[in-house]
């Protein structure tokens, strides 16, 4: 069964994007930041109260898609932002419960190994997916290295750990930089910016 398209994003949110967003819930940072925070702990208590157990992550999801429609010219008003993002964030409780993607595994997922494949088409696209997730990871971890030390343990610290101890970790991280959570978000986005970069530009000098 397909996760829910919350899942499997193709737009990525970037730094410029979500303080594109920011602007334009107020034209001053510090407003903006604290209507940011209280327009997402009330989304947390919605996605919480309505079962959905990743209600954190779907609170950032909703601020994203928010984020790529501004991008993609949309318009966000201040005085009616909390509608907005009520209404991004109804529809994404309706894919969470529509699609229980957590409790299946489709076949295509499952590597080579545990489900070989007779057609040698087949095995030949899933060995070369395999070596390029292999490159992948390799220039990953050659990009990290080459961060330096705070950047690098920003981003570790910032993506550590599955989705309670992720949200406590980013917690801890934006109290020990004395930060609030919406800043830390930025500087992850652009940390994760420049690794992915990053990582294109190694795997185009890696020998094919």
């Amino acid at each position: 069964m397909d996760e829910p398209s919350s899942r499997k994003k193709t737009w990525c949110l970037t730094a410029q994007a979500f303080e594109e967003l920011l602007l334009r819930l107020d034209a001053d940072q510090e407003r903006a930041a604290a209507i940011y925070e209280n327009i997402r702990r009330k989304l947390i208590t919605y996605f919480e109260i309505r079962g959905c157990y990743l209600s954190e992550e779907y609170a950032d999801e909703t601020f994203d898609r928010a984020a790529r429609r501004l991008m993609e010219g949309a318009q966000i008003f201040a005085g009616d932002a909390a509608g907005y993002f009520y209404g991004i964030a109804r529809n994404l409780i309706h894919e969470y419960h529509d699609a229980p993607w957590k409790l299946h595994t489709g076949l295509d997922d499952l590597s080579p190994t545990r489900y070989p494949s007779e057609d040698p088409d087949k095995s030949k696209r899933l060995e070369e997916e395999r070596s390029d997730r292999e490159r992948r990871v390799e220039c990953l971890e050659r990009c990290i290295e080459s961060l330096q030390a705070d950047s690098r343990d920003l981003i570790i610290n910032y993506y550590q750990g599955e989705t309670g101890a992720k949200i406590k970790n980013r917690k801890q991280l934006a109290e020990r930089l004395k930060i609030p959570i919406n800043a830390l978000r930025i500087r992850a986005l652009r940390i994760r910016e420049k690794l992915e970069n990053c990582v294109e530009n190694c795997i185009g000098s890696l020998p094919a």
